[in-house]
Parts: C-alpha cells; sequence; structure tokens
C-alpha cells in the first residue's frame, strides 16, 4: 500500500514480483544504503534534492515498519517533508458563518449542509455521464493551460467500500484508470472537485507531463513509480486541491451547470460555488482530527463527534474518514490535502500571470 503506481521498464517489474517479500528491517538498512551513496552519483542538483526526500521519506516508513516508535507529526514530517500544525477552531466558524449565509432555514447549519448535499447528489444513473461530460470540459480547458501528450485518456469505474471519496490509478502510457466510490452521495460540488482533482488538470495530467518531460524526454526512470506517503504526494495533491479553479476559475459552477444541464442536473452556481469553498477549508478539520487519535490518543467516537461538529460530516461520512485517517498506508497523508493546497497556492500566486504558471512543465 506504500507504493501508488509503477508503469515503468517491466523487467524491473518482472525481478521484483519474482523475489520474495524483503523483511522490513533489511528494506531499511536498503534505505539507508542508497541515502549515504547519493552524494557520489553524477547527477543534477534537483533530481538529487528529489531522490534525498523521496529516500528519507521510505527510511520513515520502513523504520516504523521495522517497529521503530515514531511520532505521528514527526512520521508527516519526515514523510511529506512539511510539519502539520493543528488548525485554529476559528477559521471554521467563519467557514460556518458564510455557510450559514449561503443555506438558509430552519435545522442545524450540520443539518441543512447535509440536506444540501443528498438534496444535489447525483442520480447512480448519471453519476456516469456526468463525470464523461465533465472530462470533456475540463480536458478542453486543460489543454489552454498546457499541452496535454497526445493519445492521453482517463475511464471511470464505479467502486464501494472504499476508504476515499475517488482514487486515480495512473497505469503510464498517459492513461489513468479512475475508480469513485457510490458509497455515499456525490453532489455537484463533489463530482465537479473530483473530476478536475483526479483528471483535469490535477492527478492524471500531471502524471502524463511527469511521464512525458521527466521520464521520456530526460530519461529519470524514478518518476514511474510514486511512493503514496513521500513529499512528491504533498505537492500532487496541492496541485489537484487547485485545479478546479485553475481550469475554471471564480465562476466555476456556471460553466460546470452549462455542461450538464442535458442531463437534467439544475442546482444553484452560486450556492454551489460557496458549499465547494467551504469544503475545500474544512479538510482541516480532518488534520485535526489525526491529530485527536495518533497525538492525543481520542477515541474513534470522539473524533466522529468532531468532525460531525466542525466538519459538518454525516454520520457516514464522519466514520469514513475516519477509517482513512486510521489506514497503516494513508495516516500520514491526510496533511498533503491542506498543506499541499496552501503551498501550491501561493507558488500560483506567486506566478507570474497566476495562470497557467501553476501547472507549466517548466515549473
Amino acid at each position: 500500500g506504500f507504493i501508488d503506481v509503477y508503469f515503468g521498464p517491466s523487467e524491473v517489474r518482472a525481478r521484483v514480483e519474482a523475489d520474495e517479500p524483503e523483511d522490513a528491517k533489511a528494506l531499511r538498512e536498503e534505505t539507508e544504503a542508497l541515502l549515504d551513496g547519493l552524494a557520489a552519483e553524477d547527477l543534477e542538483p534537483d533530481r538529487r534534492r528529489w531522490l534525498r526526500a523521496q529516500l528519507e521519506a521510505l527510511a520513515c516508513v520502513t523504520a516504523r515498519l521495522a517497529g521503530e516508535e515514531i511520532a505521528w507529526a514527526d512520521e508527516v514530517e519526515c514523510c511529506m517533508g512539511v510539519r502539520p500544525v493543528r488548525v485554529d477552531t476559528k477559521e471554521f466558524e467563519d467557514v460556518h458563518r458564510r455557510l450559514d449565509s449561503a443555506l438558509p432555514g430552519p435545522g442545524s447549519l450540520r443539518d441543512r449542509y447535509n440536506a444540501w448535499d443528498r438534496d444535489n447528489a447525483i442520480a447512480p444513473d448519471r453519476l456516469g455521464p456526468a463525470l464523461e461530460r465533465l472530462k470533456d470540459l475540463l480536458r478542453d480547458r486543460s489543454g489552454e493551460l498546457i499541452e496535454l501528450p497526445p493519445g492521453e485518456g482517463v475511464t471511470y469505474e464505479i467502486v464501494s467500500d472504499k476508504p476515499w471519496i475517488a482514487y486515480n490509478w495512473y497505469q503510464g502510457g498517459y492513461r489513468s484508470r479512475v475508480e469513485v466510490n457510490a458509497d455515499l452521495p456525490i453532489s455537484v460540488a463533489h463530482i465537479a472537485d473530483l473530476a478536475a482533482h483526479e483528471v483535469y488538470p490535477g492527478h492524471h495530467t500531471e502524471r502524463c507531463l511527469k511521464e512525458a518531460y521527466l521520464y521520456n524526454e530526460l530519461g529519470r526512470t524514478e518518476m514511474t513509480i510514486a511512493v503514496l506517503t513521500a513529499p512528491e504526494a504533498l505537492i500532487s495533491e496541492g496541485i489537484a486541491m487547485n485545479a478546479l479553479h485553475q481550469a475554471l476559475g471564480q465562476h466555476a459552477f456556471g460553466a460546470i451547470a452549462a455542461c450538464l444541464a442535458d442531463l437534467a442536473i439544475e442546482f444553484d452556481s452560486e450556492v454551489a460555488m460557496e458549499v465547494r469553498r467551504a469544503e475545500l477549508a474544512l479538510y482541516g478539520t480532518a488534520t485535526n482530527a489525526a491529530f485527536m487519535l495518533h497525538e492525543d490518543n481520542a477515541a474513534a467516537e470522539e473524533v466522529e463527534d468532531y468532525l460531525r461538529e466542525w466538519g459538518l460530516e454525516s454520520d457516514e461520512r464522519a466514520h469514513q474518514t475516519v477509517a482513512f485517517i486510521t489506514d497503516p498506508a494513508l495516516r500520514a497523508y491526510i496533511s498533503s490535502y491542506t498543506d499541499g493546497q496552501r503551498l501550491c497556492g501561493e507558488f500560483i500566486d506567486r506566478a507570474a500571470g497566476a495562470t497557467s504558471s501553476g501547472f507549466s512543465r517548466s515549473n
């Protein structure tokens, strides 16, 4: 579960699959040996930095697998390259106030928010067609930002019983298979963000460009393997968290409403935009929940209560969030959404024009 994807030379895959599983301690020692030998390699500075960061993450992962006790925040910093911090509750109070104005009516804010989520959920028989329509819209907009490799493409698969809402399995050759978990309702705000996050100009787009430029042009074979908990993953999530805004801008849901209109999917685009803004900001509640679980030793029930109160999550979604945070391969991953969004957002804001520069291959 710690290797997200591999699409490199087939002989390497065959050799690994033929080997017996390695002992965690032996993997740790091998990682340390690779780190020690890195200085002697004749590599470009950026390539050396990237490899060192990935190997330091693997050293942390293999140390924990070998039984070493590592505090959660230390593990996240070692693996993802950024130390996680708790998000001030005042930030969630501000989000709640804005959402309260966007969703007037009787009942608690959580009840109104979850009612909006249900009322604006995509019907199961329209989920696939809606994803295909959004794929076309976002591919066109992404093509205005960057040059997509010829022959790239994406297929969707509806799944269940997963700890995540959607997952991009990059297969190499500029192709991705995106699994969408339909266990919980997927609102129009969720599906729009999902389509941009996982595909255009998010994970699929990033992987295609890395394969085309870093692997096929520059021959950097290490780019064909993605470690799940490593600094590369934090930047990948940062790109994906900013993807919808980069593709469609401030009025994203106006374009999405027009795209989905002939599927009889109707919604208030301004309210949908406010809901999406709230959902992005409330990712911080999951980071705080991870602190509660792994640093404060809080019970899962207490953490689910926190997610219901401050993340406005339904009972089912709060349970799913805790499952994600406690998954052995994902426990260091959760803060990559908030920290990645912040870091990549700041980079985009600094970049000249603040348009395509966030996703151009030269950066």
